[in-house]
């Protein structure tokens, strides 16, 4: 099944899947990161210029949520119905929104559409994550990612984990969620969602590239809500940006 097909069918009343969350989750994760900022706005940064990346993000109510509590949002996912669901949490009025889209330099066909809402302060971008956007380089001060990096195949991870190693500042907070599975769980090894703990995301390949230069694990938060689910943990972690 297909991103996009797997979405229509979520989006139709089928099965949750990673949906089926606790919906105080959004309100934890922005506890976490707000504590993890504090040392930003002790040095005098202003926490409402902080800018808050949420990669591979669906429809997740947090970008709406911390939107809500002043902070600039971009969030990418490359199916049509998730961001459309997103920006209805906003309002049900596209006007709302200015639409714009990036061309291939090679196919002269869309490659992205990019969605800017009214406040300023809101931007979709509906395309490949690993599309090149070089207007994001060192832009975001925190990125949270709930169940993104657990969902790509190992393959993708070293190229996920670059992309966020571009497109955040020194410093940055990485909000990370994750699910652990017990080791008696049948699906142990297979995904997605892939059991994921602080090893995997440390690896060399992964956030742990460039002999650890580039992130630094600062806290594992352990279960951070129930996910009612048999033999399974949502699980956080905490990591930060260091300097090149």
């Amino acid at each position: 099944m297909t991103w996009d097909n797997t979405w229509n069918d979520i989006l139709d009343g089928g099965h949750k899947r990673w949906k089926d969350v606790d919906p105080n989750g959004i309100k934890v994760a922005l506890g976490h990161i707000q504590k993890h900022l504090s040392s930003a706005e002790e040095k005098g940064d202003d926490l409402d210029d902080m800018k808050v990346l949420c990669p591979l993000a669906g429809d997740d109510p947090f970008v709406h949520y911390a939107w809500t509590n002043g902070f600039d949002v971009t969030a990418i996912d490359i199916v049509p119905a998730a961001l459309s669901s997103l920006r209805r949490q906003f309002s049900s009025d596209d006007s709302d929104w200015t639409k714009t889209t990036v061309l291939d330099e090679k196919t002269n066909e869309t490659s992205t559409t990019v969605w800017k809402h009214i406040s300023g302060r809101v931007t979709l971008y509906e395309g490949d994550i690993f599309s090149l956007r070089p207007e994001l380089h060192h832009v975001f001060d925190v990125v949270y990612d709930k169940d993104s990096f657990g969902a790509l195949t190992k393959d993708l991870r070293s190229r996920y984990c670059q992309t966020i190693a571009d497109y955040t500042k020194d410093g940055a907070v990485l909000y990370m969620e994750v699910k652990k599975k017990d080791v008696g769980h049948p699906g142990l090894h297979h995904g997605p969602p892939f059991s994921v703990d602080k090893a995997d995301l440390m690896e060399a390949d992964n956030f742990g590239k460039k002999g650890g230069s580039l992130f630094r694990h600062v806290e594992s938060l352990g279960e951070v809500y129930d996910i009612n689910t048999p033999k399974m943990m949502q699980t956080g972690h905490i990591l930060r940006r260091t300097a090149e």
